[in-house]
């Protein structure tokens, strides 16, 4: 049996999701976009927990530092966290439904939120935490479309 390769998928999902992004928005309103590279890790986590696990998170999330000028290990530390979650619960996912699965993505978010959080507090920056829930909202408000263009691919695999 021949296993068919995602390399081309996950970068062109992963490119997307850094244009989405890197999208400028201003004001408010760059508090509650939602981290597009953590839901399309989550995804592929989720899809196939036995090729993507923690370690491709953790990769993404070396990529995520780079993007974002972060110290280096701020947004390993978060997308290892948050892939771990997702890793661990990947297999009981695939039977629940779309909206179980965004609030699961809303969890798994204000997780990373706080971890975050956290990380910025260590680092005597100041933190406020009132765009968790937005942001957590958001983000499992985008989720059905992230979630159905990934399963889309998987199904399309031979």
């Amino acid at each position: 049996m021949r296993v068919a390769s995602l390399t081309g998928p996950v970068l062109l999902s992963l490119v997307i999701a850094t244009i989405f992004q890197l999208i400028p928005a201003s004001g408010v309103w760059i508090f509650w976009r939602p981290n597009f590279l953590l839901l399309v890790v989550i995804a592929w986590i989720l899809y196939t927990p036995d090729r993507f696990g923690i370690g491709f998170a953790a990769m993404v999330g070396l990529l995520a530092d780079t993007l974002f000028r972060t110290t280096l290990g701020h947004y390993v530390l978060v997308f290892a966290v948050c892939g771990t979650i997702a890793f661990l619960l990947s297999r009981w996912l695939m039977y629940l439904s779309i909206f179980h699965r965004a609030f699961l993505i809303f969890i798994i978010i204000i997780c990373a939120e706080l971890i975050q959080a956290m990380l910025f507090s260590v680092w005597d920056v100041p933190v406020t935490l009132g765009h968790i829930p937005i942001v957590a909202a958001f983000a499992a408000l985008s989720w059905p479309i992230v979630d159905l263009l990934i399963s889309r691919v998987q199904v399309r695999r031979p």
